[in-house]
């Protein structure tokens, strides 16, 4: 079973922010894939990281996006990725402890929290910034 499975379905519809999500899912389903065959916590724990970077990055996107735009619920969008950082991070630990299952517990969370994320707070924040955008051209 697929964890991380990219579908249109999960498109926010701005090009640049679909790419994004749809890299992190490919590299989620990556990581997975790698547990799946048995990689030991050691082999786990770059593609982990690069995975955990790359989602930082793509938060402060978002965010830097939301502020330029005023978006008035930006508090509460960060509130949610602060969730996703905050529960990782306890992964992560056990994880460079040697605790292998820490990796599936956290790509289980980190696959219901993207897509209930992109679901709801990414796709109201993707047609704020649509909008800003068609009054800013205008």
């Amino acid at each position: 079973m697929r964890l991380f499975h990219w579908t249109r379905a999960k498109s926010v519809f701005m090009p640049e922010l679909d790419a994004e999500h749809r890299s992190l899912y490919e590299m989620g389903e990556n990581l997975h894939q790698g547990w799946r065959a048995g990689a030991p916590p050691e082999a786990m724990l770059p593609p982990l990281r690069a995975l955990l970077a790359a989602a930082e990055e793509h938060f402060a996107h978002e965010e830097r996006l939301m502020r330029a735009a005023h978006y008035p619920l930006l508090n509460w969008h960060k509130r949610q990725h602060e969730t996703a950082r905050n529960a990782s991070r306890p992964l992560v630990a056990r994880l460079e402890a040697g605790d292998r299952q820490a990796v599936r517990e956290l790509l289980v969370f980190l696959s219901g929290w993207m897509k209930d994320h992109l679901a709801v707070a990414d796709r109201m924040m993707a047609a704020a910034l649509r909008a800003f955008a068609r009054v800013s051209a205008a």
